[in-house]
């Protein structure tokens, strides 16, 4: 299963004398962008899990919610992808570059600038820088709760409230006026 690299990140590093190919096996950990489908946008999204069998992708970030509560990522087909940012981890993974740059001597030193042009670029394009991305999440998780203790619980959808009981161990049965009265009891 394969997706295209972007054009912008192929042109990039050809300017600086690397060849790169124009699609690639997707792999867990490569930074994506969805260009077609539902979840479309400028986000950058790293790759959680591939699924040969299913042939589909699953992406962090790109999720669903269950009637009952529950959150699944949400599969995506790998044509529907390009990759902004590929992990070069692999070894054998590398030896693409080395195929099509025979001339090129690969030192730690180039796989950084490699890596650093790639970072760059996925900036750019998604206005997120990679290596933020973790202290991002963290600043979100602590950013829900309200300062002053209140929630304005009515403002969210049904699945969002039924999330939150769930973590609270609540009952998520109900219309959403009564989770709403249940999540107000609970402050």
């Amino acid at each position: 299963m394969a997706a295209p690299l972007d054009r912008g990140l192929r042109h990039r590093q050809e300017e600086r004398g690397y060849i790169y190919p124009r699609s690639i096996s997707v792999r867990t950990g490569d930074r994506v962008l969805i260009v077609r489908g539902e979840g479309r946008g400028n986000e950058g999204h790293r790759i959680s899990q591939v699924d040969r069998r299913a042939r589909k992708v699953y992406v962090d970030g790109f999720t669903y919610h269950k009637s009952d509560g529950t959150e699944l990522q949400r599969p995506i087909d790998p044509s529907n992808l390009v990759v902004i940012n590929p992990d070069w981890s692999d070894v054998r993974r590398r030896r693409i570059l080395d195929r099509a740059n025979e001339g090129v001597e690969w030192t730690d030193e180039t796989v950084a600038e490699l890596e650093a042009t790639e970072d760059e670029y996925e900036t750019e394009v998604t206005g997120v820088d990679p290596r933020e991305v973790g202290a991002d999440a963290e600043a979100d998780v602590d950013d829900d709760s309200g300062k002053d203790g209140t929630h304005d619980w009515s403002a969210l959808t049904v699945s969002e409230l039924k999330v939150e009981l769930k973590e609270r161990g609540l009952s998520v049965s109900g219309r959403k006026a009564e989770l709403v009265a249940r999540l107000e009891e609970g402050e």
